[in-house]
């Protein structure tokens, strides 16, 4: 009788979590803010817990890791402030990172330079946004960059389907959805490489990723295992075209980067030259 009721308890209590688990995946997915479960077992409490920043915002978040070291770094646009966690120790910071540009004078978000390779780029989870509104990035390497799971945006700027726009075709601009959220990603001497770690086989970028530089021979190529469908909501710029490995590959341009020089901050120009024979 007593292992009967110790056995209902534990299926009672894992389907308990189980619930919880599901439900905040669904308001993570929702919110597209990342959010965590907290167990505790001697008060016996289930906490759920997100990075929701000020005013039902989402914080911008960042999480490194180089060799046994891991560093978060919270960035609240509204309330301006910045918070950098690093082992035992925590500074929190009045502003925000930016940049200006010396030639023109104009006020840069952020950018990060990694001196070798990148060997595991992702957001917070599959469907989970990565890149909050009002969030301008670019991620830069000096050998490769390995992305290894989804890295989307919290707002889409540019439709993916036909008709998701009444009368519009795929590929165009959401109006209202140009919150400034905007990823670069860049390499000069190496690949932008897909490793995708998802179970379901599927991939979705949102950035521009670039692998170009005078006489290079960067390029876009899966060394992972082969992926079913592949989005990329962005654009790509590269010296070479190499191997996807996908069943399904959708390109979507973020057409905001036709207008008035919009674009990831630091992201490197080309000048486009066409001749004609006659």
């Amino acid at each position: 009788m007593r292992s009967a009721i110790q056995y209902f308890r534990v299926r009672s209590a894992a389907s308990s979590i189980a619930g919880a688990i599901q439900s905040t995946r669904y308001r993570a997915i929702f919110d597209a803010c990342p959010y965590n479960i907290t167990l505790n077992k001697t008060a016996n409490t289930l906490q759920v817990g997100s990075e929701t920043a000020s005013g039902n915002t989402c914080a911008q978040v960042y999480t490194i890791k180089q060799g046994g070291t891991t560093t978060t770094i919270t960035i609240d646009n509204t309330l301006n402030t910045t918070t950098v966690v690093a082992g035992g120790t925590t500074l929190n910071i009045v502003g925000v990172p930016t940049q200006k540009d010396p030639s023109t004078g104009a006020v840069m978000r952020d950018a990060t330079l990694v001196d070798g390779d990148i060997t595991s780029l992702s957001g917070p989870g599959q469907g989970v946004a990565a890149i909050q509104d009002n969030t301008a990035l670019t991620i830069t390497a000096a050998k490769d960059v390995t992305v290894t799971d989804d890295i989307l945006y919290k707002t889409p700027p540019v439709t993916t389907t036909q008709n998701q726009i009444p009368g519009a075709p795929a590929d165009t601009l959401i109006p209202g959805n140009d919150h400034g959220q905007v990823l670069g990603i860049f390499t000069a001497k190496s690949d932008v490489q897909m490793d995708n770690k998802q179970s379901n086989g599927n991939l979705e970028i949102d950035a521009s990723i670039a692998m170009i530089s005078q006489g290079g021979t960067g390029g876009w190529i899966n060394i992972g295992n082969h992926i079913d469908t592949l989005v990329l909501m962005g654009g790509r710029i590269a010296n070479q075209a190499k191997s996807g490995n996908t069943t399904t590959r959708n390109i979507f341009f973020d057409r905001r980067f036709a207008q008035n020089g919009f674009a990831p901050p630091w992201y490197p120009s080309t000048t486009v030259q066409s001749s004609a024979s006659y």
